[in-house]
């Protein structure tokens, strides 16, 4: 900035308010007038050598009131200025007032304090930044502090750690830090790899209200997190924030939203979230077809999924293992075995090698049909082909022994799951959910409590699906003691009943000899207070238990005067609500 003095142009406003004649002036000798002149200069001098930068922004002031004021004679205008401009200096030093400063130099090292509103303003009027412009040393120190600060955060990303990364990333803020989107990023990054796509959520936000700019990385993340948690309508929502941000969506950004309704079987608004990729100018890619004849194929329709394929081939787009995967789910879904065994042929027959997600989706397809000994070969099938069995494939031999439904099928799942261990593959709860399911529909509780504690021991947390199929085979031999213990469990674990598992208790008490009305009611009135969901199957349970006349009675009571069903008693083994 060039300091140049205030000028003295326009109608001498000043000068006409106060005429000579005016009694009371004050009269100057021109000594007067220099001496004070001289010290002001003196003044000026040193607060420059001092502090250039409060210089400037006491200067900035004056010239604000100033041009709010609307001085015009030269010499008052002058003067008048240049002792303001000497109070605000005194003032910002603490020379007035009881601020407690040490004095000029000493002042000169405190930091400054930006709250200054006038300051800020004139500052802003004449170009003139707030803040000193920081040395190449202070720049090279806070680069190499920002750099150890996202490796930190990157560390701890990699450990799963994301509660540490955002931490760290708090830290270096407080300190003083300033965070780009590259910390950002990997704090985001942490959060959507841990399946917490509402922290990142977060963390993108404070992002935003922060003022860091973001980046096509940070959306993508973040839609990725929420396209692999089901929430199809939060990744629709940032994907429309990310167009509004001015950031190009590239075909990953409109993927995440596809791949989102694919996973709900939700062809219609994939198809329609790859029309608006197209419109805007993206060409989808292989990887984009797989997922939308994926869409097709969690309902089993196996017509759309062979049309994108053939859709594929028109584009001249390269058909992967991970196609005929999809296609082959597809087809299995549908229930035609044979279909799905010819589309593994044609692959072969282009060379195309299968994977152990190909010979997964074969055994699925056999489980789905309860042909066990089907599963079986395509298991051998998958051996011979130098292929290392893993949990999917475990857990495809052991659905194929539950839906086999013979007296052998649960003996046949911890069979399975014996050759899986013994093979060096790490089963996770779903697995074991699923034999403790196959003991369960075999009638056999003991194995199940077996297989559950086996679960336990190997440091693995059960999950409501492994309670309610743990509780099963106990709620149809009436053993509602021990459903009740299995339930006391399950909540000193931390893990709240749902409608399912209401079900199995209503049914433990039906089903013992004799009934436990008194308990069942009181069952049914703790899960209305818990907030669980009444439907046909709970009333039905509790109208075995309590009669219907006083079933009728608590639907008035509790349910807006709910009908009650009108339905047989369960059969031995029958499922009860949903998968294991």
């Amino acid at each position: 900035m060039v300091l140049t003095a205030p000028s003295s142009s326009g109608a001498r406003m000043f000068a006409s308010s106060h005429p000579e004649d005016q009694a009371g002036k004050l009269t100057r000798s021109r000594f007067g007038r220099g001496a004070m002149f001289g010290v002001l200069v003196v003044f000026a001098i040193v607060v420059i050598l001092t502090d250039m930068a409060m210089f400037r922004r006491g200067f900035s002031l004056v010239e604000l009131f100033m041009d709010e004021w609307q001085f015009s004679d030269g010499r008052e205008e002058f003067m008048l200025c240049a002792i303001i401009f000497v109070v605000v200096l005194l003032r910002e030093y603490g020379w007035l007032g009881s601020s407690g400063r040490r004095g000029l130099v000493g002042a000169a090292s405190l930091r400054k304090k930006d709250t200054d509103v006038a300051c800020s303003r004139g500052a802003a009027a004449c170009g003139v930044p707030e803040v000193a412009v920081p040395s190449s040393e202070a720049i090279a120190k806070r680069s190499a502090a920002a750099i150890k600060c996202n490796e930190a955060i990157d560390r701890a990303a990699l450990e799963g750690n994301a509660e540490k990364a955002g931490q760290l990333l708090l830290d270096f803020e407080r300190a003083g830090g300033k965070a780009d989107h590259r910390h950002y990023n990997s704090v985001i990054r942490a959060h959507a790899k841990c399946g917490n796509p509402v922290s990142a959520e977060r963390w993108l936000r404070r992002m935003v209200n922060k003022g860091v700019p973001r980046t096509l990385g940070s959306y993508n993340m973040l839609l990725d997190a929420y396209a692999k948690t089901d929430n199809a309508e939060a990744c629709e929502k940032w994907l429309q924030h990310l167009i509004e941000d001015g950031i190009e969506a590239n075909v990953t950004s409109y993927a995440s939203a596809i791949y989102a309704h694919a996973r709900r079987g939700d062809a219609a608004s994939a198809e329609k979230w790859l029309k608006r990729m197209v419109a805007a100018g993206i060409d989808p890619d292989a990887a984009t077809y797989n997922v939308l004849i994926l869409s097709h194929g969690v309902k089993g329709n196996a017509s759309g999924a062979e049309a994108w394929l053939a859709e594929m081939r028109t584009r001249g787009l390269e058909v992967s293992v991970c196609t005929y995967t999809a296609v082959i789910n597809a087809v299995a879904k549908s229930g035609d075995m044979s279909a799905a065994e010819r589309w593994f042929q044609r692959m072969l027959e282009e060379e195309v090698q299968p994977s152990v997600a190909t010979f997964s989706a074969m055994m699925d397809a056999c489980a789905k049909a309860g042909d066990m000994v089907r599963a079986e070969q395509w298991h051998d099938r998958m051996i011979q082909h130098g292929i290392a069995p893993n949990a999917h494939t475990c857990g495809a031999m052991v659905n194929a022994c539950a839906k086999a439904r013979s007296p052998h099928s649960a003996e046949a799942a911890e069979r399975w799951l014996d050759f899986s261990e013994n093979a060096g593959v790490l089963n996770d709860v779903v697995v074991y959910s699923s034999v403790i399911d196959a003991c369960a529909k075999a009638g056999d509780a003991e194995r199940a409590m077996r297989i559950f504690r086996r679960m336990q021991a190997k440091g693995l947390k059960p999950h409501i699906l492994a309670y309610t199929a743990l509780a099963r085979p106990f709620a149809y031999r009436g053993d509602w003691i021990k459903v009740e213990s299995i339930a006391q469990e399950m909540i000193a674990s931390g893990i709240e009943r749902n409608e399912y598992f209401v079900y199995a208790q209503l049914v433990s008490y039906s089903a013992s000899q004799p009934r436990q009305g008194h308990s069942a009611e009181q069952c049914f009135r703790s899960a209305i207070a818990e907030g669980i969901p009444v439907n046909d199957h709970i009333v039905s349970a509790l109208a075995r238990s309590v009669g219907r006349p006083r079933c009728a009675e608590l639907m008035k009571e509790l349910c807006g005067g709910r009908e009650v069903p009108a339905r047989p008693r369960p059969a031995q083994g029958r499922k009860l609500g949903g998968r294991a």
